[in-house]
């Protein structure tokens, strides 16, 4: 993935609020070793707040598909990498790029 100063294109975007962050997809979707590692990284990062299978406990139910803070893999990506007021803390540094879209994987696949 493409690097400027240590930050994705992605990130980039996001957070210039270029208008094509909205056309981001990710790059891990459908990809089933991004999933399990997703998997691994939500139980070792976000299942303290966000409950086992991502169902809920102090933070939110990620399984609902209607998100507070929309709803694309882009709001997903900033929400993760970000954080948001009121509790959300920045991941960005601590899970970088690859390891946040493999999460978003993960979300993904367990929303109804």
């Amino acid at each position: 993935m493409l690097k400027i100063l240590g930050m994705s294109l992605v990130s980039i975007l996001i957070i210039s609020g270029i208008g094509l962050a909205q056309q981001v997809k990710n790059p891990y979707a459908g990809n089933p070793q991004a999933l399990k590692e997703g998997a691994e990284i939500f139980k070792k990062n976000c299942e303290s707040c966000h409950g086992p299978g991502g169902k809920g406990d102090i933070c939110p139910d990620l399984t609902k598909k209607n998100k507070k803070y929309g709803d694309t893999d882009s709001d997903l990506f900033l929400t993760i990498s970000k954080g948001r007021p009121g509790g959300m803390p920045n991941w960005d540094n601590t899970l970088g790029t690859d390891r946040i879209w493999k999460v978003i994987t993960y979300i993904r696949s367990i929303e109804r």
